[in-house]
């Protein structure tokens, strides 16, 4: 670098002396003329030595660009979207109809209940045969549990809608898997074809959560005889089908569930009668904790009598086993008066033994609340088909 600053400035001397010295030879008319042009050619010069300075810069600066490094640039990748699908919440369900508050009721059923016997660890109103059960009894070690103990369910049928009110003798608990249904019957034949199953509402409104409504869509619960037990080879699928699951299906108003605001202890269920038609029904109801399985009906064709047990002391299968902490009621009706030939009837015996004292019975009416203007006589007037009432 030293050298090439000393050969510019040497360059430079010698282009000023040798400017001068053309100047000199050449001559000028005057002195003032002469000195013009001695300062132009300075100046020329300068110019001439700043662009051979910056030529020479240039090239330095070129052989020291040819001499760096090849650096390859990796192009850089360009960044790709992933787009994570959102999840789609199920939409609440947007309801057109709230069910009311049924006043009175049309008719009901009435179970024999084991709170007496409950000390004993004991039941007398099982009949397995018959899907008749009386378990509000834990398997094996027969604890009782009352608010599986069914007193009386109420029936109310104002359109659209059909109530059922569940009296139990215990306190509903505040929580649990507890399951209350509906088993309905609307053909007649003794085969269930809906049942309308709910879990333990929270508190005294209506609500559609915990409530389903299932259907036997191939009909072969029952087998070949209804509510009676069978040894089949192929057991029966129960209610398969699923028609409506808190809120959502066809019709959303279609079934609810709520505490009785009158006394909370008290289930509440109503549905559309849309489900039932106009023909009369069946019914019974059920209180389950311990299977809770609508894929199980019938479920005395799913088990056998031994491994199911029973709650009767005097029975050699004593005690309950795995069909445990159950009860459920014969059947009612509701719309037309039964031949008496349906499967799993309630008689005018069965209400006898749960009626307490101080009933008797009047005829009953398919649409009739109670006795509707009836005398109440102390035995059933000519008729298997009667409903309990108050004596005079």
């Amino acid at each position: 670098m030293k050298k090439l600053v000393h050969c510019e400035r040497t360059i430079c001397l010698m282009l000023i002396f040798l400017t001068f010295s053309f100047s000199a030879c050449l001559g000028s008319n005057s002195p003032t003329e002469a000195f013009d042009d001695q300062v132009q050619a300075g100046v020329a010069a300068t110019l001439t030595k700043e662009a051979f300075v910056r030529s020479v810069d240039s090239a330095r600066q070129t052989e020291a660009v040819k001499n760096l490094p090849t650096v390859t640039l990796e192009p850089s990748p360009t960044p790709s979207l992933t787009i994570t699908p959102s999840i789609t919440p199920t939409p609440e369900p947007i309801h057109v109809m709230l069910p009311g508050s049924p006043t009175n009721r049309h008719s009901f059923v009435q179970d024999l209940v084991t709170v007496d016997l409950a000390k004993d660890k004991t039941a007398l109103d099982d009949n397995y045969a018959w899907s008749r059960f009386e378990r509000p009894y834990t398997a094996e070690k027969m604890e009782y549990r009352d608010y599986l103990d069914i007193y009386r369910v109420d029936l109310q049928v104002t359109d659209p809608w059909v109530y059922f009110t569940f009296v139990l003798i215990g306190k509903l608990p505040q929580e649990g898997d507890v399951r209350y249904s509906i088993e309905l019957d609307v053909d007649h034949e003794g085969r269930g074809e809906f049942l309308v199953t709910v879990s333990l509402p929270p508190d005294s409104e209506w609500t559609t959560e915990g409530v389903w409504v299932m259907a036997d869509e191939d009909g072969d619960i029952g087998g070949l005889y209804p509510l009676y037990m069978e040894n089949q080879e192929e057991k029966p699928n129960g209610y398969e089908r699923e028609l409506f699951s808190n809120g959502q299906g066809e019709d959303r108003d279609l079934a609810w569930v709520r505490r009785d605001p009158d006394n909370r202890n008290r289930i509440q269920i109503a549905i559309k009668d849309s489900l039932i038609g106009t023909l009369g029904f069946l019914w019974s109801a059920w209180a389950d904790d311990g299977l809770r399985d609508p894929s199980l009906f019938d479920i005395n064709d799913h088990y056998t009598f031994e491994e199911a047990g029973s709650p009767n002391k005097d029975n050699y299968r004593y005690p309950v086993k795995a069909v445990a902490l159950i009860d459920s009621t014969c059947r009612s009706w509701f719309g037309y008066i039964p031949s008496g030939s349906e499967p799993g009837l309630c008689f005018a015996e069965d209400q006898l033994r749960a009626s307490p004292p101080g009933y008797g019975w009047c005829k009953a009416s398919a649409t009739a609340p109670d006795c509707d203007g009836n005398a109440c006589l102390i035995d059933c007037p000519g008729s298997k088909f009667c409903v309990p009432c108050k004596l005079p």
